[in-house]
């Protein structure tokens, strides 16, 4: 067709579009496609540009589902940075393109081609979004797949007669290889052999062999037409069961693996086939049978196992057959017959939430629950092994996996079952704990002995700390996660924890549990890991120095743990190694005792391990300023492992939980001038003003409401040691007036928490006081509630400590464009804190998740007339193009897929806010005019017919 650099302007790219034909072709190759834009379309030589950080877009263009494997090229298509949308007509799987898409909300379906027009106008605003960098999308860091090991042995026999024909028989041959494509091949999974027959029978390879998939699937390749001159399907059907469902030819008789047979025929047989037929049912051989029109259709339903195991394709051509795959997959993978499978060793962790969340009047269900699974399984010490454990604020072991043999000593422990109770659920940590105490030769875990090992986690709503890090440890170890999620339960977060999104539950409500049994009992005794695929981000972390200095005082006495556990957790999400961040530990007090220097302890184990043995140093006086000044003098040097003169960022935390007994103001200043850029935590009864000549600005101070709750501050700052770039994030100067619209509807509840969180992170990062920034926040639905004005709060603090005690609004819909309105008319004037009047920016930051329910382009219009400054931030269900409208210009509007991303773009925002000063605004006002062009990027466009 064409390449990026085939044409240099639109009206040639039109003309080559126009000239477009269709090439043709029964099958539709969505994998091989991918690769190949991947290895052809996306590199330098194909006239891409991602080199230069220009954006890298593909647009899929399907009308049914592939006709072969697509999860190795969707792993290329995402270790390449590639935004990927999906377009489906007719009968294009959307499963399937949501798979291969970026993100859910890029794919679009219409059932018929010349429906392409309806999704035009929703999908150009994404592609200019992604384009112009205003839709942020992180790429997932781990590609899993699932496997079932359902094993069964399953012989093909194929027609090979001469009256068939080649063209007839290659199709055949492509239609096995794509089942076997689609089975798990393996000595300890799915074994297939294949024969041909017609007056003979030709064995083309046995159970045993060849051992590999690919192997398998060369062999089928190759196989050509035996060309004999009759067709003996019944004496076919003895050869088989006589010859190759025999141990001598690998079949697996001594574990009572399941035996199938895939009869394809194109004519009807010239010896009987009803004896033949009949001693395949009495051997509990199970039998499909897929014949064309010139088949008999009664004798292939006496063949097969059950009628409903006959299929007959138009004819023996690609498409039909292909039409034929997906109902010839699902029993030839499940069905078992009457033997018994033996099934396979596996060790299972639950881990219940325990949390006041779910309460004592529903527990009951959960108890039900865990009993109704435990019932279905085959516990033994040499079977199923189970293990329990409860968590809610920290996790408590009920039962290790090596605790009791069998299963009534097992559920007279679950019977007895209480809720633990608890007030917060930090599912993070609670991953972290059965990882390492669990799923470990100590927990009774036969992880080394190659046994699957499953956690099932149930909960009813969000984490409350951070879990990515576990869920991703937990996914490496090839331990399959499995979710099953109640009442406020966020489905995102369930796909991130879980091994892979298929494996997440949702129920409505804690009555349904003790039904869910009956779906999880399969792939709870049949799933395994199918592979654990690392996906790179694209933009890592740059290179940068650390140095935790914490308060190691009397003031830490008997608090000590909390901050031990939020320091390891920081560096537990940091990017760990010589080469790129390094980390010092310290701690102070009347001296400095050093723990660890940037050349020691360079990896993350290492470190980690230091930080769960720290101790506290002690000590009653607080000389912060000898602190400073040591840190200066003898760790921020190239001696110790810092990489200062190579001109690498040098950060400094600093936990601060008193008063200093010296003067920190000359420290500091030699400090800064080296260019260490600090971050304090403030905790008990330090003195702000004293660490405000610490640090460029109050932004640079975050404050924990306590000791035991520092680790409420881990988000905030592991996003800012992750994401500062040059030195700092530059504070806010000059004055501001800065307004919150926040959706408050109730299709926001499961993701206000992280709202409340995003809104305080960027308050933080402002320069708040009467006489700089101003903050007010307002919630909306159908109806508008201001929180507080700009002149109701002058100091960060309180602001921080309204917005956390903020409750959602509730409503139907959020009503958007009535919402500016009110804005507009009731918070930014005079009396409600606005110095509008006096040329002060006014800056108005939207947060909604869904579309508006009135109309928002005249409310923009006029907001922006009076003087407002809008950035809109749209999530999940909201329309980028209403975001476009309001914003003040369309480069200010944002789109991310779920609440969780938030945190990803809240530096991007802080930063917006810190650089619109009035002269810049004044430049923009000046300038702007209607966008014509979406940016720089390069878009590849993939249809498959």
């Amino acid at each position: 067709m064409f390449s990026l650099n085939s044409y240099s302007t639109k009206a040639q790219v039109l003309d080559a579009v126009q000239a477009l034909g269709s090439i043709g072709g029964e099958l539709a190759n969505v994998g091989l496609a991918l690769d190949f834009v991947v290895e052809n379309h996306f590199t330098r030589a194909g006239g891409s540009r991602v080199e230069e950080g220009v954006p890298q877009v593909l647009v899929l263009i399907s009308a049914g589902p592939s006709s072969d494997e697509i999860r190795d090229a969707v792993i290329a298509l995402k270790q390449a940075s590639v935004f990927s949308f999906g377009l489906g007509a007719q009968a294009a799987s959307k499963a399937e393109l949501q798979h291969i898409a970026t993100n859910d909300n890029l794919v679009f379906t219409v059932p018929e081609f010349r429906s392409f027009g309806d999704v035009q106008e929703q999908l150009l605003p994404y592609i200019v979004g992604v384009a112009q960098r205003h839709i942020v999308l992180q790429p997932p860091t781990i590609v899993t797949q699932v496997i079932e090991i359902n094993k069964r042995d399953i012989v093909f026999l194929v027609d090979g007669s001469s009256a068939l024909g080649l063209v007839s028989f290659n199709a055949i041959r492509d239609f096995v290889a794509k089942v076997i494509q689609r089975l798990e091949i393996g000595q300890d999974y799915i074994q297939v052999a294949v024969a041909q027959y017609a007056d003979t029978v030709r064995p083309e390879f046995y159970f045993n062999t060849y051992p590999t998939k690919r192997e398998v699937m060369t062999a089928v390749r190759k196989m050509k037409p035996m060309d004999g001159s009759a067709l003996y399907t019944g004496s076919a059907l003895d050869f088989v069961r006589n010859n190759l469902f025999t141990e001598a030819a690998g079949y697996r008789a001594a574990e009572g693996v399941p035996k199938l047979l895939v009869l394809i025929t194109g004519g009807k047989s010239l010896d009987e086939v009803s004896q033949p037929a009949q001693e395949l049912k009495r051997s509990v051989i199970m039998a499909f049978a897929v014949g064309n029109k010139a088949a008999d259709r009664a004798e292939l339903e006496e063949i097969a196992f059950d009628s409903s195991l006959v299929f007959i394709p138009a004819e023996f051509r690609a498409a039909p057959l292909q039409g034929v795959l997906p109902g010839l997959l699902a029993p030839l993978r499940t069905l078992s017959g009457t033997t018994e499978v033996h099934v396979n060793k596996r060790d299972i962790i639950f881990l219940l939430d325990g949390s006041f969340n779910v309460g004592k009047t529903n527990f009951p269900y959960v108890r039900d629950f865990v009993m109704n699974v435990v019932n279905s399984l085959d516990v033994g010490s040499d079977h199923i092994r189970v293990g329990l454990v409860q968590f809610s604020d920290t996790p408590v072991t009920e039962f290790s996996l090596n605790t009791y043999q069998t299963k009534s000593d097992l559920l007279a422990h679950v019977r007895q079952l209480q809720l633990k109770g608890g007030l917060g659920r930090n599912t993070g940590a609670a991953l972290s704990y059965v990882h390492d105490n669990h799923f470990t030769e100590a927990g009774g875990s036969r992880i080394r002995d190659q046994v699957p090992q499953l956690l099932l986690l149930l909960t009813a709503g969000q984490s409350e700390d951070s879990y990515l890090q576990a869920a991703n440890a937990l996914a490496r170890a090839g331990i399959l996660t499995f979710c099953v999620g109640t009442s406020q339960a966020n489905k995102a977060e369930l796909e991130q924890i879980a091994f892979n999104p298929s494996l997440v539950y949702l129920m409505d409500d804690f009555s349904s549990l003790p039904a869910l049994p009956q779906q999880l009992i399969q792939p709870l005794t049949t799933y395994v890991s199918g592979g654990v695929e690392e996906v790179p981000l694209a933009q890592p972390e740059s290179k940068r120095d650390i140095l935790f200095l914490f308060d190691g005082s009397a003031n830490l006495v008997g608090q000590f743990p909390a901050v031990r556990d939020f320091l390891y957790k920081v560096i537990d999400e940091l990017d760990v190694k010589t080469d790129r961040t390094r980390i010092a530990v310290a701690q102070y007090s009347d001296d400095v005792r050093v723990e660890s220097r940037f050349d020691e302890h360079q990896n993350k184990p290492e470190i980690l391990n230091l930080v769960k043995r720290m101790k506290i140093k002690t000590g009653k006086a607080l000389n912060l300023g000898y602190a400073l000044d040591y840190a200066q003098r003898y760790i921020f040097v190239k001696s110790t492992g810092s990489r200062v003169e190579d001109g690498v960022l040098q950060f400094l935390v600093l936990l601060v939980a008193g008063r200093s007994s010296d003067r920190v103001d000359r420290p500091a200043l030699n400090l800064k001038q080296t260019g260490v850029v600090p971050f304090i935590l403030q905790a008990k009864n330090a003195d702000p003003a004293e660490l405000e000549q610490i640090v460029p600005s109050p932004a640079f101070i975050l404050a924990a409401e306590s000791l035991p709750k520092i680790g409420d501050l881990q988000p905030q700052i592991v996003n800012l040691l992750k994401s500062v770039q040059n030195g700092a994030p530059t504070s806010v100067s000059g004055e501001k007036d800065v307004v919150f619209l926040i959706d408050g509807s109730e299709g926001v509840r499961s993701g206000f928490p992280l709202l409340k969180e995003f809104v305080q992170r960027v308050v933080e990062s402002l320069d708040v006081g009467a006489d700089r920034v101003r903050v007010a926040v307002v919630q909306y639905s159908d109806r508008t509630r201001p929180e507080f004005y700009l002149n109701s709060y002058m100091d960060q603090q309180s602001i921080v400590g309204a917005i956390r005690g903020m409750t959602l609004l509730g409503g139907p819909t959020p009503n958007t464009g009535a919402a500016l309105d009110f804005v507009l008319r009731n918070i930014l004037i005079g009396s409600a804190g606005s110095r509008i009047a006096e040329g002060v920016p006014q800056l108005l930051i939207v947060l909604t998740a869904d579309r508006s329910g009135d109309d928002v382009s005249g409310p923009s219009v006029v907001l922006k007339r009076g003087g407002a400054v809008p950035i809109g931030i749209g999530i999940g269900n909201a329309d980028i193009t209403e975001m476009q409208t309001i914003s003040l210009i369309p480069d200010f509007a944002v789109a991310i897929p779920t609440f969780r991303q938030l945190g990803t773009v809240q530096q991007v925002i802080s930063d917006r806010v810190t650089q619109l000063s009035r002269e810049e605004l004044g430049r923009l006002r000046a300038s702007l005019v209607p966008v014509t062009s979406p940016g720089k990027e390069r878009i590849l466009w993939l249809f498959i017919p």
